[in-house]
């Protein structure tokens, strides 16, 4: 089964080079980085944001899982 993006879709990328890019991130980072908007935190995945980018105001609405320690 491929990997799949957060949107629902198999991982889409159009450059091979930002692809291997992020997996290299993944590899050192971890596959998830925490994002802060309105006072809130979410767990958002690193293909999503390289794939679709991401505007603070959408992250409550895009099912995220949010942190809240």
């Amino acid at each position: 089964m491929p990997e799949m993006c957060h949107c629902g879709k198999p991982l889409h990328y159009t450059n091979l080079q930002s692809e291997a890019y992020v997996r290299r991130m993944i590899a050192r980072c971890g596959e998830t980085v925490v994002v802060n908007a309105g006072g809130r935190k979410w767990k958002v995945p690193r293909h999503y944001i390289a794939l679709h980018g991401l505007r603070a105001e959408d992250v409550p609405n895009l099912g995220f899982k949010e942190i809240t320690e």
